[in-house]
């Protein structure tokens, strides 16, 4: 039968359905593998700036803490004693104890009071990580004892080592009470986080180990004031 004249067709014909679908996919791929790339990509720049954004913030816990340490001997101001140690895996897993006037997570009405803090890295109770873990005792007059607040301050946690400076040269260790009830001029801590790599993925199989590093100076250190001590030159 013959179209009247002047009338059009309607609807496609299977060819240009055909044709219409095949662009759309092409489109459809271009965009998906546009948006893989550019998420593969966001994905990269996270894991590049985590590892030393964790590592900035940890170390600003640790500034805080060690620039308000206080002296040995005091009526609330016991020892600063810093050990070395190891953890399961053998690698640096140092200790420190001492007091200050920083403030602490839980127990915010006791902020600008005398606290005891310890510094250390432990494993997770189901085993699988190690953190560094700040420990803040607040009521050091208290007639029974207490429990420390627990803070972990970062996660991924390879190895934490300590050095102290004693006005002329650096020490692994200190002990107030071995070192006439004084403190270090500066502390150095160097932090080693663990991350997989770009090749291990979530899986965590292949990992890298970063290193950071910083010195901090102890404002209320005698030695530095004694010997003179220019502590904005410091080097290990």
């Amino acid at each position: 039968m013959r179209r009247p004249a002047g009338t059009s067709r309607a609807g496609f014909t299977l060819i240009e359905l055909t044709l219409a679908m095949g662009m759309v996919t092409v489109v459809a791929l271009s965009l998906y593998a546009s948006l893989r790339i550019a998420f593969r990509a966001s994905d990269s720049a996270t894991a590049a700036v985590e590892p030393p954004r964790t590592a900035e913030l940890a170390m600003e816990f640790l500034r805080t803490d060690l620039q308000n340490a206080l002296t040995s001997g005091g009526v609330l101001a016991g020892t600063f004693e810093g050990t070395q140690s190891q953890d399961d895996r053998g690698h640096e897993a140092d200790d420190l104890i001492f007091f200050t006037t920083s403030d602490g997570p839980d127990h915010v009405d006791g902020n600008g009071e005398i606290k005891q803090v310890e510094l250390t890295v432990q494993t997770t109770p189901d085993g699988t990580d190690h953190v560094l873990v700040r420990r803040v005792t607040r009521n050091l007059l208290s007639e029974i004892q207490v429990d420390p607040d627990e803070e972990i301050i970062c996660r991924g946690v390879s190895s934490l080592s300590l050095s102290y400076f004693t006005g002329s040269q650096w020490q692994d260790t200190w002990d107030s009470t071995q070192e006439d009830n004084t403190i270090p001029v500066a502390v150095e801590v160097t932090l080693e986080l663990q991350r997989p790599t770009a090749a291990g993925g979530a899986t965590g199989q292949d990992m890298r180990t970063l290193r950071f590093t910083r010195v901090f100076t102890l404002s209320c250190s005698t030695a530095a004031q004694d010997e003179n001590v220019n502590t904005g030159e410091l080097m290990p």
